[in-house]
């Protein structure tokens, strides 16, 4: 995850030198502790865990479809890490607008109730999911206005999104950033 998120950022800035939308990208990169910026060591508190690497809804299909059960797909960056990374997107996506609370919610519960170690079984799932929905919003916008500059175009509505989602970031105290709980 944070080695992700570097590599996006350090894709923006190659790609867009300056400009009004990669301040507040850079503000909420800046706003990041260390660790999920790759800068320094991640904590030791919950690595050793078989992660997806790039979960999103888009990731889970039913086969036989309609009825069958739930499979994830398209394993090709599995590998050991924080479980908490594998919920950053959804979770990133939901904070920024993206996913309706509803949707949010019931994958929520769902990975709850199939013992998805990301987060504790039950009540706020924010301590261990906040730094890296964060990051992952970083990532998220750093990419889009790379994308967007190689193309000649602005962002588009939800590349927007991301980026407005990067200024809330930005605009939060240093002392809501924490280190991921042990």
């Amino acid at each position: 995850g944070p080695v992700k998120a570097a590599r996006a950022v350090a894709r923006m800035c190659r790609a867009v030198s300056g400009g009004p939308c990669t301040a507040p990208v850079l503000a909420a990169w800046r706003g990041l502790p260390g660790w999920a910026r790759a800068e320094n060591p991640v904590p030791p508190h919950r690595d050793g865990y078989l992660c997806h690497g790039d979960l999103h809804l888009g990731q889970l299909v039913r086969h036989p479809a309609p009825q069958g059960p739930w499979l994830l797909i398209d394993m090709d960056d599995a590998g050991l890490g924080d479980p908490a990374w594998d919920l950053a997107r959804p979770a990133a996506w939901y904070a920024a607008g993206l996913l309706p609370p509803g949707i949010w919610l019931r994958f929520l519960d769902a990975y709850r109730a199939a013992g998805g170690p990301a987060v504790r079984a039950d009540g706020d799932p924010w301590p261990e999911l906040d730094v890296v929905a964060r990051a992952l919003t970083v990532q998220t916008a750093a990419l889009a206005l790379a994308k967007s500059a190689a193309e000649e175009r602005s962002p588009d509505e939800v590349e927007q999104l991301m980026i407005d989602a990067c200024v809330r970031i930005a605009s939060l105290p240093p002392e809501l950033v924490s280190e991921p709980p042990s």
